[in-house]
């Protein structure tokens, strides 16, 4: 009732306001109305105007479809907290069904997209979920424009591309069969984007560059500018990726005046100077590339937009600035990424609960009854079948829920892991391995001899020597002038684990810091880093990460690439 009242005042207040003669607007149709909203973009005092003899005239003619359109015409030139006041009077107005199409499925649609833009994701996925049921029955093209939205909150918000991409490829497949009418081109570009971004994501160059070509073709034939420049900027990332740094320095050349033009202030002119950057450290042009990622931040300290992706640069300072004892500077970005990091972790949690709860269990079990509703009306009574359908889609639902508790456990892995915390992961299984320690006394070895071999431990852990390859109990107590067994019992008591398990430990402390360390060394194949690590295998490698460190060494690599 409040937003009704604050409405009619505004209403009033936009009336008297006005330049154009009142008989002249009362006497226009719907279509004059529009048309000179629509003609006055910019003109705020008139867009309003026109907006408010639409709904006027809606409200005198009780025309519910109409009055909708009035609201939602208010919407586009309001971009506060009225914006949500305006979408909840279109919903407000047409719940019951009305000869519009359209609506209410654009309010809740572009209400969740405006709620996204302020981080308010739990209100935004409830939107776009309503938006999407209603959809199915009444529009399909807003159907798939929630899918992809879905798609798009996972991709850039979670990281999840590859779960993201099912829904690209779903978008991009309804639309290609429009995308030679211009009311649909920008969709069907929109849809070549995201899958050219998400296959760039996944370091697959070649696919992303062959959605780069069409969409820069597509987007030239219709003149649209925007997504033109996008897919000239997403293909000079792409060179960057593959090395070719002077030939992603020109693309992005291109493309950065064009969103200029178009002031695309958003995260595509960050992701130009981002990726002059990338491109400018690749070249060792260093103080270049500290000018492009300092209007990078320059951009998000405006904006407060930022994704993953565009992180790094700020690591990128911290160290350059580091290297010229310039603290202060030091200390800002180290502030500016910190923020970002713990905005990233909060809007994660939230989205990884709202997506999965509400989004992708629902979906898989509506899978589930449409499939046994399809199995019901073809009249197959193979109930076990049918049970073994329901079996393979609960174990999927299991999966999903397992597959995104393993995915948190393991970011909390690696996240302690890079922060050096002290690693109690895989506590029950150290717990089993842990052998009980007897007193010097129980040992039945000289005091004397105990020191002394624990002082060689001391000599060979820092010289490295458990690097060895070929290293067995027995050399190394060869190589003490000791016996195994002295060593074996000695290792047992004041180490608290087994010869192997004490060895392998090591090697694995070591690898990890050298991998955080040497950038280089994750481009090797797992076999050489194993080898690396004194490793003969990298199956015996893979086991003795997990075991020390509860995720698999190919999943630590792929996380530390993304930070």
């Amino acid at each position: 009732m409040k937003n009704i009242f604050l409405l009619s005042f505004l209403f009033l207040l936009q009336f008297a306001f006005t330049q154009i003669d009142k008989k002249e607007v009362k006497e226009m149709s719907y279509d004059e109305l529009k048309k000179g909203f629509f003609e006055n973009d910019g003109n705020l005092l008139l867009q309003k105007k026109y907006a408010n003899e639409f709904i006027q005239k809606a409200k005198t003619e009780n025309n519910q479809s109409k009055l909708a359109r009035g609201y939602y015409y208010f919407s586009l030139i309001n971009n506060d907290k009225l914006k949500i006041v305006y979408f909840d009077s279109i919903i407000n107005y047409t719940k019951t069904p009305i000869s519009d199409k359209n609506f209410p499925i654009v309010a809740y649609y572009e209400k969740a997209m405006f709620l996204e833009s302020l981080f308010r994701y739990d209100e935004a996925i409830d939107n776009y979920l309503k938006a999407e049921k209603i959809s199915l029955e009444r529009n399909t093209d807003y159907y798939y424009h929630c899918k992809f939205a879905i798609g798009i909150l996972k991709s850039e918000k979670m990281g999840e591309v590859e779960e993201a991409l099912p829904l690209f490829k779903e978008f991009n497949a309804f639309f290609e069969s429009k995308k030679n009418d211009s009311i649909f081109s920008y969709d069907y570009e929109n849809s070549l984007f995201a899958l050219a971004d998400a296959y760039k994501s996944l370091k697959k160059l070649d696919s992303s560059s062959y959605y780069n070509n069409i969409g820069y073709y597509h987007s030239k034939k219709f003149n649209n500018k925007n997504l033109n420049g996008i897919f000239i900027l997403n293909e000079g990332a792409n060179q960057v990726l593959k090395g070719n740094y002077r030939a992603a320095i020109d693309s992005i050349n291109k493309a950065l005046p064009i969103l200029k033009e178009i002031n695309d202030i958003g995260n595509n002119i960050l992701a130009s100077y981002f990726y002059y950057g990338k491109a400018y450290e690749g070249l060792k042009e260093n103080e270049n590339a500290v000018i492009s990622f300092i209007k990078v931040d320059s951009i998000y300290q405006n904006t407060k937009i930022i994704t993953p992706e565009f992180t790094d640069g700020y690591r990128f300072l911290i160290n350059y600035y580091k290297e010229k004892d310039d603290i202060k500077k030091q200390l800002y970005y180290i502030n500016t990424l910190m923020t970002i990091d713990t905005l990233f972790q909060k809007n994660y949690r939230i989205l990884t609960r709202k997506i999965q709860k509400d989004y992708d269990i629902p979906h898989l079990i509506k899978e589930k009854e449409s499939i046994i509703e399809e199995l019901n009306n073809g009249k197959k009574k193979n109930y076990f079948f049918i049970g073994i359908l329901f079996l393979i889609i609960s174990i999927s639902i299991f999966l999903n829920i397992r597959q995104t508790r393993l995915k948190k456990k393991y970011k909390k892995r690696f996240e302690d892991l890079i922060k050096n915390k002290p690693n109690n992961i895989n506590k029950d299984i150290i717990a089993e391995n842990k052998i009980a320690t007897p007193t010097s006394e129980n040992l039945g070895i000289a005091e004397e001899v105990i020191e002394m071999i624990l002082h060689q431990l001391e000599t060979f852990e820092t010289n490295k020597g458990y690097l060895n390859s070929n290293l067995t109990v027995q050399n190394l107590a060869q190589e003490f002038n000791t016996n195994s067994k002295y060593l074996s019992i000695i290792i047992n008591a004041k180490k608290e684990k087994n010869f192997v398990n004490y060895i392998n430990e090591l090697r694995i402390d070591y690898i990890v810091n050298e991998l955080k360390e040497n950038k280089t060394l994750s481009k090797f194949t797992m076999s050489a880093i194993a080898e690396e690590a004194g490793f003969n295998t990298a199956e015996s490698f893979s086991n003795a990460f997990f075991k020390k460190t509860g995720i698999k060494p190919s999943y630590f690599i792929k996380e530390l690439k993304n930070i």
